[in-house]
């Protein structure tokens, strides 16, 4: 009996230990399984056991992922500033190029302006020059004329003593002397009085933008260089019609009212008047018989009847010039007369070859036909 309750008592213990044995392990295993999923399906069940160390590796992987998508991230959106921020370096570069090229285009154009300012102040400049030098020749040329005016001695007759010849020289020679005091007086002051009123700006050019200026200014200057030159011619003109009172240079027409009916054409050009060769002007009267003047100082040398010029006129002008006045009505001179500018010489007329009453002018100079419109 005693050996069985020992026997007993010894299972029970050992159960007792088993349980307890059991209990650890299921302990442990509780432990080493942090959670366990059954799993029932039609052909059982099926457990699965979740350990820390899986947990922490997932836990791992999850930062890795997390970890490696936040980096991703950050690195596209770096990567996508980048990129944006290149877009845009290239779209300011693209629109710099753009503006270069107009630049380019701009300066290319002002390049071709440049060069075409530039010939244009050549072209004014050389004009310029061509003006002064011609004004200048002008000038001299009447201050030579007037320095060797010579005044037109006129013939005297028989019956003058030699006593009154010499009186009317002397006065003729102290007429000319003060006309070409006065002539040349007048040609100075006129100069000198236009050159003081007319200056011209100083031009300074720094760079090739200023072409534009200069060639405002020389516009300027070509304007007051043609207003100075009217105003000399002007004052030529004063001398000229001064010295043709007493020199031997025909100036102006005949008549005071006249009508051009037919122009000088020596050459019968088809393209002036009739067409027909006609070596002087016809200056037409309207039917009116009106006085014709000497139109400069001179001896007459012919006044007779022509089949062709009818009653006519010409007067020796000396230096070389001469003058016809023709198909008068009636002549007032004869040959040996001597006349000053101005002075009645015949009247208008239409004898001759003549339709109509009208005087018919002529200008020779050496034997050579002028047109009189150059001695207007």
């Amino acid at each position: 009996m005693e050996e069985n309750q020992n026997f007993s008592k010894d299972n029970n213990t050992e159960n007792i230990l088993t349980e307890n044995t059991e209990n650890t392990q299921t302990e442990a295993k509780a432990d080493k399984h942090l959670l366990t999923l059954h799993l029932s399906h039609k052909n059982g069940s099926k457990t699965l056991h979740l350990k820390k160390g899986h947990l922490i590796a997932a836990s791992v992987a999850a930062l890795i992922v997390l970890g490696g998508g936040a980096y991703a991230g950050v690195s596209y959106l770096q990567t996508q500033n980048r990129l944006t921020n290149s877009q845009q370096q290239l779209a300011e570069m693209e629109k710099e190029n753009r503006k270069l090229t107009q630049r380019t285009e701009m300066l290319e154009n002002e390049n071709e302006e440049y060069t075409q300012h530039i010939n244009e102040i050549q072209m004014k400049t050389e004009e310029l020059e061509n003006k002064m030098t011609e004004l200048e020749n002008t000038k001299q040329s009447l201050a030579e004329e007037i320095n060797n005016m010579s005044g037109s001695t006129t013939s005297t007759t028989t019956t003058e003593s030699t006593e009154e010849v010499a009186a009317k020289s002397n006065d003729t020679a102290s007429t000319e002397a003060d006309l070409s005091t006065a002539c040349l007086s007048i040609l100075e002051n006129g100069s000198t009085s236009q050159s003081g009123e007319k200056t011209f700006t100083t031009i300074v050019t720094t760079s090739y933008n200023k072409a534009t200026s200069l060639s405002a200014q020389l516009d300027k200057m070509n304007v007051m260089l043609d207003l100075t030159g009217a105003s000399f011619v002007d004052v030529a003109t004063n001398v000229t019609e001064t010295l043709a009172q007493y020199s031997s240079v025909p100036m102006g027409y005949p008549l005071e009212e006249y009508v051009i009916s037919t122009e000088f054409n020596p050459d019968g050009d088809p393209s002036i008047s009739d067409g027909r060769v006609h070596k002087g002007v016809d200056l037409s009267t309207r039917s009116q018989i009106l006085p014709i003047s000497a139109t400069a100082a001179g001896t007459v040398v012919e006044a007779a009847f022509h089949n062709d010029y009818g009653y006519y006129v010409k007067i020796d002008h000396g230096n070389g010039f001469t003058t016809l006045y023709a198909h008068n009505s009636e002549n007032l001179v004869e040959v040996g007369d001597t006349v000053k500018k101005g002075d009645v010489i015949a009247m208008t007329g239409s004898t001759g070859m003549s339709t109509g009453i009208h005087c018919h002018y002529e200008i020779q100079l050496n034997g050579i036909y002028q047109n009189p419109k150059d001695y207007e």
